[in-house]
């Protein structure tokens, strides 16, 4: 993230001769790696992604990856709202409810 935040102030300031934008906070935001869940490896299988998306201010970002595996990261979620105590108390719901599981269990 660092070297993204770097190259975007290198095209901004360098090349094109612009002004740097405001980094005014917007919304408080949280955000959650989506791990491969321990002792599952294979075909991906996501619980808890539509109870997930019914929470407010709830985005979820899978990367499209086929096969999971322990702590793989597979996508992460970003919790925005109005207050940080609120996005925090939202993400935590979040993080009992999706899981990155396979069709197979392994031992």
């Amino acid at each position: 993230m660092a070297g993204l935040l770097a190259v975007e102030f290198f095209v901004d300031v360098t090349i094109l001769n612009l002004p740097l934008g405001s980094t005014q906070i917007k919304l408080p935001a949280v955000m959650l790696n989506l791990l491969g869940e321990k002792g599952y490896e294979g075909p991906v299988r996501y619980e808890g992604l539509t109870e997930s998306l019914a929470i407010e201010g709830v985005k979820i970002h899978l990367y499209g990856k086929k096969i999971t595996k322990p702590n793989r990261k597979m996508g992460h979620v970003t919790v925005v709202s109005t207050t940080l105590e609120n996005a925090l108390e939202k993400a935590e719901r979040v993080k009992h409810l999706i899981k990155v599981k396979s069709w197979g269990k392994i031992l």
